[in-house]
């Protein structure tokens, strides 16, 4: 059997507490990004695929390219075609909004306690057992002027966090006992009015992993595991983040 260290260094206390989420009021008349979570029943054999009929490739191919490694599609999309991306991806089982407005500070919009038992993550397809902590999807955002208009501002971030007894939420004043930040997988864009990212996983992919594997539980992808590690296989899990900007005369 092989020997697994955990990946970014674990040598602290497990965490025994939930991890704690920033609520945020939705207030539809104010700029900023929207995040939606959506779990579907996919209906074909490669639902991924369908994403490709829908808005825009990015343009920072080479972090693109490390997401997809780690099972993670990223699209630019127009916000209104997010009806039709569902119905050709599969049924929808779970929905869930949170209206975020402008992130001046990171903040997680996306996070996954690590089991107490433990997780197996694969990170560019070499497994390592991490035992404590949380993966988070890390974001900020504001509204930018330009020449040509406004905009919203979006960058976003993987990581891993050991919280500080003081808190559990990434991106809060108190520094974490341990954190990995993953820029390797980082992106920021330029959103207009109606625009959205969107980040996909599909549960029900094999891994491509390197070297031996034991006949223990198979390891999930980094991105199954920071964006869906909660829900069963056979799912694909779609994370939206939509930017909205007031009319301005």
């Amino acid at each position: 059997p092989i020997v697994l260290v955990c990946i970014f260094g674990c040598s602290s206390q497990p965490v025994t507490n939930e991890p704690k989420r920033l609520v945020t009021k939705v207030e539809p008349n104010s700029n900023g990004i929207q995040v939606t979570k959506i779990v579907l029943n996919p209906i074909t054999k490669n639902p991924l695929d369908q994403l490709c009929k829908f808005g825009f490739a990015i343009e920072q191919k080479s972090n693109v390219a490390n997401l997809q490694i780690e099972g993670v599609e990223v699209r630019r999309i127009q916000s209104i075609d997010l009806p039709a991306i569902e119905t050709s991806i599969g049924d929808v089982t779970q929905r869930s909004n949170v209206w975020h407005g402008q992130i001046l500070k990171w903040r997680d919009i996306q996070q996954h306690r690590i089991p107490h038992q433990g997780l197996l993550v694969a990170k560019s397809g070499i497994p390592h057992f991490i035992d404590t902590g949380f993966l988070s999807l890390l974001a900020r955002s504001w509204l930018l002027q330009r020449e040509d208009g406004l905009y919203v501002y979006l960058q976003l971030l993987p990581s891993w966090h050991v919280p500080s007894r003081q808190s559990v939420i990434a991106g809060r004043n108190t520094s974490p006992a341990q954190s990995k930040l993953f820029s390797e997988l980082g992106l920021e864009f330029l959103l207009t009015d109606g625009e959205a990212i969107i980040l996909a996983v599909d549960m029900n992919q094999e891994e491509q992993l390197s070297g031996p594997i034991d006949d223990g539980p198979a390891p999930v992808r980094l991105g199954e595991a920071m964006l869906g590690i909660s829900v069963e296989k056979n799912k694909v899990v779609l994370l939206v983040i939509e930017a909205n900007i007031l009319f301005r005369e």
